[in-house]
């Protein structure tokens, strides 16, 4: 089969490699959509602790089941499949204690930039969920962020009636937008720089700030009557933006970074924002096949309408080019297509 192989920074090639084997317990699903996540380009960009090359990337997938081993019950051939691409184990010290984002020995699959994926049994009993009638791939392709941003939604407790702030508006950053918007929040600034994508979140119903031409810290302030917001997401991997915006929160407010950092980076913050303020401060990584699930029906009923963050559509093999257009932030959603 074909796939597209990650070798290293800046280093990905189309190439023909050996297409696995479903066994008794497995089932062969053939890739129909593919989303290009953040991580996926910042690996590209400057590696990932997570990903050893010579690997396939590609998480953000949904396909349909074409082989199906002699063991498998509940799924069939034909079947139309979203797919979580880690589950818990359920027996590590963090799934005991109930936080199964964090679990020590998560099951993995291989990368989705290739024309199939094997998923085993314990992937597929506790994170493959058929696509309802009437979603399309591309849509189901959105389940596993928009899984992230539902996360984070209960990482940082945001409640009806709250003023959240998010800082970035790429594909993150609106979802957690669409997410935080229909949560019952009494409003939802979003500041970014890139007039595209600041007008893409005022388009979405955010009040948009751009930093680059105003006083972003008072824009905010005079928002909120001089409180400063609730809570506020940071969806940019930048340490001095964090920490530009973290003295905006509230006192008693929550701060999430969902937003995920280069290796080796610190954080600044007053002591006393935490002590004195008592803001929270918190951080979200990944989901649950909870969140998968829940993902998969919002989308399914129309409860989020996340379709407009698609701005490009392409060809798997051209995963590079994508990776260009998402780094020079001339696209915001990348669909891939094996």
């Amino acid at each position: 089969m074909k796939a597209a192989v990650y070798y290293g920074p800046g280093d990905m090639r189309w190439e023909e490699v050996e297409k696995p084997e479903c066994g008794k317990d497995g089932v062969m699903v053939e890739v129909k959509a593919c989303g290009l996540c953040g991580t996926d380009v910042k690996t590209y960009k400057r590696g990932h602790p997570m990903f050893k090359p010579p690997v396939i990337l590609g998480h953000e997938f949904a396909g349909e089941i074409v082989e199906a081993g002699d063991n498998v019950s509940g799924f069939g051939i034909g079947d139309r499949v979203v797919v979580a691409p880690y589950v818990p184990c359920g027996m590590c010290g963090m799934c005991r204690l109930g936080q199964f984002e964090l679990c020590e020995r998560k099951v993995k699959l291989e990368g989705a930039f290739a024309q199939y994926v094997m998923v085993g049994r314990e992937v597929m009993e506790k994170g493959m969920f058929r696509i309802p009638e009437g979603m399309g791939y591309e849509e189901a392709t959105l389940v596993e962020p928009l899984a992230c941003c539902l996360n984070a939604l209960d990482d940082c407790n945001i409640r009806a009636g709250d003023t959240v702030l998010i800082v970035g508006a790429g594909p993150m950053g609106l979802i957690n937008l669409e997410v935080v918007k229909n949560s019952g929040t009494a409003k939802v600034l979003v500041a970014e720089t890139h007039e595209g994508r600041r007008n893409k979140a005022a388009e979405m119903g955010a009040v948009a700030i751009d930093p680059a031409s105003e006083d972003a810290a008072g824009r905010v302030m005079e928002e909120t009557g001089g409180l400063g917001v609730d809570v506020l997401i940071v969806a940019v991997g930048l340490v001095e933006v964090a920490e530009r915006y973290i003295p905006l929160v509230r006192k008693g407010g929550r701060v999430n970074l969902f937003g995920g950092f280069p290796a080796g980076s610190k954080l600044a913050v007053d002591p006393n924002l935490l002590h004195y303020n008592q803001v929270v401060l918190t951080g979200s990584f990944g989901f649950t096949p909870h969140y998968i699930e829940k993902a998969l029906y919002m989308i399914s009923q129309g409860r989020v309408d996340l379709k407009g963050i698609i701005t490009h559509r392409m060809e798997l093999s051209s995963v590079e080019r994508a990776i260009d257009l998402v780094l020079r932030q001339q696209a915001l959603k990348v669909i891939l297509y094996p």
